[in-house]
C-alpha cells in the first residue's frame, strides 16, 4: 500500500510539474508569431556614396516599388520594421534604423545591414 501512494505521488507530482511548464511556457511567448508590418523604402539620391546610403533622410517610403536586381553595388530597396518607422500620411525611417552601408567606390555603396535584424535587403547593379 505504501508503494501506491508513493508511486500516485510520483504521478500527480509529474502531471502538476507538466501542466507548470506548459502554462509557463505559455506566458513567455515572444511575438514572433505575430505578423510583422514592414515598410518598403527606396533609396532616393542620385549619389549612393556611403555616407549618402546611410542617411535615413535619402530613403523614400515605396510601398508599390519594383524588385531590384540584387547586385551589391547600389542601394536599392529595403523592408523595414515599423519600429524603426514614423508612420503617418508619409512615412520616414527613424534614425534608430541606423543604417550600414559598404562602399565598392567613393561614388557607389550598397546597403549592407542595420539595427533591424530582420530587414529585407534589395540592392542593384550600378546605374
Amino acid at each position: 500500500m505504501n508503494t501506491n501512494i508513493k508511486n500516485l505521488s510520483k504521478g500527480l507530482l509529474a502531471a502538476a510539474f507538466g501542466l507548470t511548464l506548459v502554462f509557463t511556457g505559455s506566458a513567455f511567448k515572444t511575438e514572433s508569431n505575430a505578423k510583422r508590418i514592414q515598410y518598403t523604402f527606396r533609396f532616393n539620391d542620385s549619389n549612393h556614396s556611403e555616407a549618402n546610403v546611410e542617411d535615413e533622410s535619402k530613403w523614400v517610403y515605396d510601398a508599390t516599388a519594383g524588385d531590384c536586381d540584387q547586385e551589391q553595388e547600389q542601394a536599392c530597396l529595403i523592408k523595414v520594421d515599423a519600429t524603426y518607422v514614423n508612420a503617418g500620411a508619409t512615412p520616414t525611417l527613424k534614425s534608430t534604423l541606423n543604417l550600414n552601408a559598404s562602399a565598392i567606390s567613393s561614388a557607389n555603396a550598397y546597403v549592407a545591414g542595420s539595427a533591424d535584424a530582420s530587414m529585407e535587403i534589395q540592392n542593384r547593379s550600378i546605374q
